[in-house]
């Protein structure tokens, strides 16, 4: 059977709209036995968040194991460990992180700082962490996109705030997303073996693809790429037109 592991803010969907063709195209698929997995750099939502979103726009059942965020690697990262943990990110993902039994709690007592994204930049906050950051405070990002597409336009990332904090204390905050080392152990420990990745990042989701020794294929329905869009080794307008390649 083959594995096809599909991004989803701008491959899958903008915001809360399906991308045009991505419903046929993926019914398409699953027809054709093949296995789909979404892989997402979104830590803002829980990956049952993420289910139940896919379901409402694909109107399909998903299995929620076929879901790799990076709070599946911080989950299995700590797993069976008690630790306690300062979180910058939203509500939900304050939640989750207490929902696998590690300990919110404030800065001065943390043993990690975690860094997630906030719907609006917390510059109080920021300072707060970079000063304990250089105090020696441990730190993990869970991604490093600088943004992200919504329905209208692109919107900060949670690499916006971590490209501030690495710049100004010259560091480079291990990253639990893709393309990141974590997030491969993670895939490869549960041995996934995708054949195919698509999506609309060069930095994340084809670099992903060309670590993992997976066939590439990028997308012009998200973000602008600033890195060059030769490392793909297939180019495509949308999810759309996967189908013709590997069905």
């Amino acid at each position: 059977m083959i594995k096809l592991a599909t991004d989803l803010d701008g491959t899958i969907y903008k915001g809360t709209k399906l991308v045009e063709g991505v419903k046929d195209s993926y019914e398409n698929l699953i027809d054709n036995n093949v296995e789909i997995y979404f892989i997402t750099n979104n830590s803002s939502q829980t990956p049952y968040e993420i289910k139940e979103k896919l379901e409402r726009l694909l109107q399909s059942e998903i299995d929620i194991n076929k879901i790799i965020t990076p709070l599946n690697v911080l989950k299995k990262m700590f797993l069976n460990q008690t630790k306690n943990i300062y979180v910058y990110g939203s509500p939900n993902l304050k939640q989750f992180v207490e929902s696998i039994n590690l300990c919110l709690t404030n800065i001065d007592q943390a043993e990690l700082i975690l860094i997630g994204r906030k719907s609006e930049l917390d510059l109080t906050e920021i300072e707060l962490i970079k000063r304990s950051i250089k105090n020696g405070k441990q730190v993990l990002c869970l991604n490093k996109d600088l943004s992200f597409p919504s329905e209208n336009e692109e919107l900060p990332g949670n690499g916006a705030v971590v490209k501030m904090i690495e710049d100004d204390l010259e560091i480079t905050i291990p990253s639990l997303g893709k393309p990141d080392l974590h997030y491969i152990n993670y895939c490869n420990d549960l041995n996934y073996n995708f054949d195919y990745v698509i999506g609309d990042r060069v930095d994340t989701d084809i670099f992903f693809g060309n670590q993992i020794n997976a066939i590439s294929i990028l997308v012009e329905t998200g973000v602008k790429n600033f890195e060059s869009t030769d490392s793909a080794d297939i180019k495509l307008k949308s999810f759309s037109e996967v189908v013709s390649f590997i069905s």
